[in-house]
C-alpha cells in the first residue's frame, strides 16, 4: 500500500478560521484538520496490521517426495504446519528437518518418502521400504552380504527411483579334475607264415591317461558355464604290435594243397546220432537227419549259422574236410560240433581248441 504524504500533510495544515462564540471572536482549526487526523489514525492501524501480518505470515515450500507444495501459514513450527496440512509421515519416511524447528519465511521442508523394493536372492526374498538412492545402498541397508563373484541386476550404482526389483545371483566357481583314457593304437604287421584271418599279439598295447581341469560356474545353484582351463598327459599311450596272417593255403595230412578264404580258431566238440547226443531214438522220424536235411555221416559238422553259414565247406584241423550242415542248441559263437559214428570216438575226442579253415569252394546247395 502506498501513502500519499503530500496529501496527508495537507489534511493537517495549520490553517485556522475565526468565529464568534458567546459574543467573542475566537480562532479555531478548520474541520478538515479533524478529518485528516481520523484518516491518519486508520492508516496507522492498517500499517500496523500489515506489519504484524507480514511478520507472522510465512511463505514456505513443502517438498513431499516428488511433489512441491507452496504454502502460506501462520503456524510457528514445522510440526504444526505438517499437521495443519494433514500430511502423514510413515515410520519408514523421513522428515529432513527437526519437527520442533521454528518456521522461517521462504523455508523449505523436505519429506523423503520410503520406496518399497523387492530384493530377490537365492535364499529368500526381502521386501524393503528404503530411502536409499542406489541399488548398492539398498542392498547394504537390507543386510545382504554379497560374494566376490555374485551378480546384481541392475548394477550397484543404478538409482532405485524407477525400479521395483533387485535380483542377486549367487555365483560360485568350482574346479573339477577329470581323468580321460587315451586309447592306444595297434601297429599291424603282416605275417606270411600265419593263416589269413588269424592274428597274434606281439606287444600288448597300453592306454594312456589325460587329466583335464574344468572350471564350472553356477548361478543360484544351476550350472551356466563349463570351461577347460588345463589339460595334461599324465601317462602316454603305448602302441600294441599285432601280426596278421596272409597265408591262404594249407597242406592236408595227405599232402594236398588247399586254398582257403580265412582261418578261425574254434572250440570243437563231438557228437553222434545216439539219443545221448541228439535226444532222438532210432524210431524217431528225424533220427539221424541234420538241420539241413542231410543224413548224418562223417564229415558233417554242426555250426552257428551266424558265424559259419550252412553249406560252407571247411577244413577242420585233425578231422579233415567237412560240410557245415547241422546246428545244435549248445553250438553258439566260435564253436563247432564234429560228427563221429561211434560214441566211443565222441567220448575220446572230448573238447579241444582247433583251427577251422573256410575253404575257397562254392557253397553246397541243399
Amino acid at each position: 500500500m502506498e501513502i500519499n504524504f503530500p496529501r496527508l500533510r495537507s489534511l493537517f495544515s495549520s490553517q485556522k478560521e475565526w468565529h464568534y462564540k458567546n459574543g467573542q471572536l475566537k480562532h479555531r482549526f478548520k474541520k478538515s484538520v479533524y478529518v485528516g487526523a481520523a484518516i491518519l489514525a486508520v492508516l496507522v492501524l492498517v500499517l500496523a496490521a500489515l506489519t504484524i501480518y507480514n511478520i507472522v505470515k510465512k511463505d514456505i515450500v513443502i517438498a513431499d517426495g516428488d511433489q512441491e507444495i507452496n504454502i502460506s501459514t501462520f503456524k510457528s513450527t514445522v510440526a504444526e504446519v505438517i499437521a495443519e496440512k494433514g500430511i502423514e509421515i510413515g515410520s519408514d519416511d523421513r522428515l529432513a528437518v527437526n519437527p520442533n524447528q521454528k518456521l522461517a519465511d521462504h523455508m523449505r521442508i523436505e519429506i523423503k518418502r520410503a520406496k518399497p523394493i523387492m530384493i530377490i536372492t537365492q535364499e529368500r526374498d526381502i521386501l524393503l521400504h528404503t530411502l536409499a538412492e542406489t541399488v548398492g545402498e539398498a542392498i547394504e541397508e537390507a543386510g545382504v552380504t554379497l560374494g566376490i563373484l555374485d551378480k546384481v541386476e541392475p548394477g550397484m550404482d543404478t538409482p532405485i527411483k524407477n525400479i521395483d526389483n533387485i535380483n542377486i545371483l549367487r555365483v560360485e566357481e568350482r574346479i573339477i579334475t577329470e581323468t580321460e583314457t587315451i586309447p592306444f593304437e595297434n601297429q599291424i604287421k603282416e605275417n606270411e607264415n600265419l593263416e589269413k584271418g588269424l592274428a597274434r599279439v606281439i606287444t600288448k598295447g597300453k592306454d594312456g591317461k589325460k587329466e583335464t581341469s574344468i572350471k564350472i560356474v553356477y548361478e543360484n545353484g544351476e550350472e551356466t558355464k563349463r570351461e577347460i582351463i588345463d589339460e595334461k598327459i599324465i601317462q602316454e599311450p603305448v602302441a600294441g604290435v599285432i601280426e596278421e596272417g596272409t597265408k591262404t593255403t594249407l597242406v592236408s595230412s595227405r599232402g594236398t594243397v588247399t586254398r582257403f578264404v580265412k582261418a578261425m580258431e574254434m572250440v570243437a566238440t563231438a557228437y553222434d546220432a545216439t539219443f545221448a547226443s541228439t535226444g532222438k531214438h532210432p524210431d524217431h522220424p528225424q533220427y539221424g537227419i541234420t538241420r539241413s536235411g542231410l543224413r548224418v555221416r562223417p564229415g558233417i559238422v554242426a555250426v552257428d549259422p551266424k558265424v559259419i553259414p550252412l553249406g560252407t565247406w571247411l577244413y577242420v584241423e585233425g578231422y579233415g574236410e567237412a560240410l557245415a550242415a547241422d546246428t545244435g542248441g549248445a553250438i553258439k559263437g566260435n564253436r563247432i560240433d564234429l560228427y563221429f559214428e561211434s560214441p566211443d570216438d565222441v567220448a575220446k575226442y572230448g573238447k579241444r581248441k582247433i583251427k577251422v579253415y573256410i575253404l575257397d569252394k562254392p557253397k553246397y546247395k541243399f
